[in-house]
C-alpha cells in the first residue's frame, strides 16, 4: 500500500530488540525449560534502533526497506542461554525445532537480515553489562 500511493517513504526494518530477551525466554517456557527454535538471532538494542531511525527519517526517502540488526549473530538457543546466565535465571534452554516463536516456526534465518543492513554498535555483551547495571 506504501509502494502503491506514490508517497516517498522509508521502511525500517528490525531485527527483535535485546530488550525482549527476557520475555521470549517466558514465553518459551515450558515445565522449567526454555524451548527455543533452532535458527539464528542477531537481537538490536533499542538505544541503536532509535539512532537509525532518526538518521533515516532526517534523511531523504529512499522509496525503499532499511533492515537493520545489532552486531552479533549467534544461535538463538545460546543468546538466549547468555542472557539468563547474565541475570541468573537457572532455568536451562534447549534448542527444539518444534519450539513456537510467538506462534510462529524459526526458519535458520527468520530472525535475522538477508542481505545489507545497517548493524548498531551496542554489542549484546555490553547490553547484558549495562542491563545488569540497570
Amino acid at each position: 500500500m506504501i509502494e502503491a500511493a506514490g508517497v516517498p517513504y522509508t521502511i525500517v526494518r528490525a531485527t527483535q530488540f535485546m530488550e525482549f530477551i527476557g520475555d521470549i525466554a517466558d514465553f518459551g517456557t515450558d515445565g522449567g525449560t526454555v524451548h527455543i527454535g533452532d535458527g539464528l538471532f542477531q537481537p538490536i538494542a533499542a538505544d541503536d534502533v532509535a539512532a537509525i531511525l532518526a538518521q533515516v527519517a532526517l534523511a531523504a526517502p529512499l522509496n525503499g526497506t532499511v533492515d537493520i540488526a545489532g552486531p552479533d549473530r549467534a544461535p538463538f538457543a545460546e543468546i538466549v542461554t547468555r542472557y539468563l546466565k547474565s541475570v541468573g535465571d537457572t532455568r536451562p534452554v534447549v534448542t527444539d525445532r518444534d519450539a513456537r516463536y510467538y506462534g510462529g516456526r524459526v526458519e535458520e534465518q527468520s530472525l535475522v537480515p538477508l542481505g545489507d543492513a545497517r548493524i548498531g554498535r551496542v554489542s549484546l555483551d555490553q547490553w547484558l553489562a549495562q542491563a545488569k547495571k540497570g
